[in-house]
C-alpha cells in the first residue's frame, strides 16, 4: 500500500475529512491490519504476504528462475487476486458518492468474513485468497487517509521517509513531525505483524483472520460520520 506525500491536497470526500485524530487512528489501524495479515499470510502460505506484493513478487520471479512450481502457482494466484481486489476497490470508491470508504471497508469485510468461514470447507492457502483481494481493496481509500506517510504497509517508503523528512526539517523545509508520522507507520506496521504472528500461532489462522475482521469493524465504525 504506497500512500501518497504529505505534499499532496486530500480529496474533497472520505476519511481526510475527519479530525487529526481520527485521520491517524485511522491510518495506524490500516497499516497495522496490514502487517497483521501479513504473518497470518507468511506463517499459513509458504512464506507467502497478503498484503506485501513487492515480497512477494520477489519470491515469485525467484521461483521462476528455480522452477519452484508450487511458489508460482500460489505467489501468482497472490498477486492475481491483489490485483482483482485493488480493481474491484477502485470501481466501487469511484461510484460510492459520500459513502465511498465505507462502502469499501465493508467490502473488505465481507471478504474477511469469507474467508474465516471458508477456512476448513477449503484448503486454508485458499481460503486466504480472500484475505489478500480485501487488502487489494483496501489501497482504493489510500489518497482518503491523510496525506502525511500515515497509512503506509510500503515500509520501505515509510523508513525513507523518516530521513529525507529529518534532512528536510534540518534544512527548514519540513517539520520533525513528519518524519514522526513515518516512524509511526513503520511502527504500526511491525506491531501488526508481531500481533499477527502470536495470534497465528496460538489461535490458529481461523481466529487471527476473525480478529483481523474485528480491526476492520473498528475502521468501520470510525469511518462513518
Amino acid at each position: 500500500m504506497d500512500f501518497q506525500t504529505s505534499s499532496q491536497t486530500a480529496p474533497a470526500t472520505g476519511l481526510s475529512l475527519q479530525p487529526g485524530w481520527k485521520t491517524f487512528s485511522q491510518a495506524t489501524l490500516m497499516t497495522a491490519l496490514a502487517g497483521f495479515v501479513d504473518a497470518v499470510g507468511y506463517t499459513a502460505m509458504g512464506h507467502l504476504y497478503l498484503s506485501f506484493m513487492s515480497g512477494n513478487s520477489t519470491q515469485f520471479g525467484m521461483a521462476i528462475a528455480q522452477r519452484d512450481e508450487h511458489v508460482i502457482g500460489w505467489g501468482g494466484a497472490v498477486i492475481a487476486l491483489f490485483v482483482l481486489g485493488a480493481f474491484l476497490g477502485s470501481l466501487i470508491y469511484a461510484v460510492g458518492g459520500r459513502v465511498r470508504v465505507p462502502l469499501v471497508l465493508t467490502c473488505e469485510l465481507v471478504c474477511f468474513l469469507s474467508a474465516w468461514s471458508f477456512d476448513g470447507i477449503l484448503a486454508t492457502n485458499t481460503a486466504l485468497l480472500f484475505v489478500t483481494m480485501a487488502m487489494g481493496m483496501q489501497n482504493a481509500i489510500r489518497e482518503s487517509i491523510a496525506g502525511a506517510a500515515t497509512g503506509k504497509s510500503f515500509i520501505t517508503g515509510a523508513l525513507f521517509g523518516v530521513g529525507d523528512a529529518l534532512a528536510r526539517a534540518c534544512l527548514g523545509k519540513a517539520r520533525f513531525t513528519e518524519a514522526g508520522a513515518n516512524a509511526a507507520s513503520w511502527l504500526a506496521f511491525v506491531t501488526g505483524v508481531i500481533s499477527g504472528t502470536f495470534a497465528v500461532g496460538s489461535l490458529g489462522v481461523a481466529s487471527a483472520v476473525a480478529a483481523a475482521a474485528g480491526i476492520l469493524l473498528v475502521l468501520l465504525a470510525l469511518s462513518i460520520e
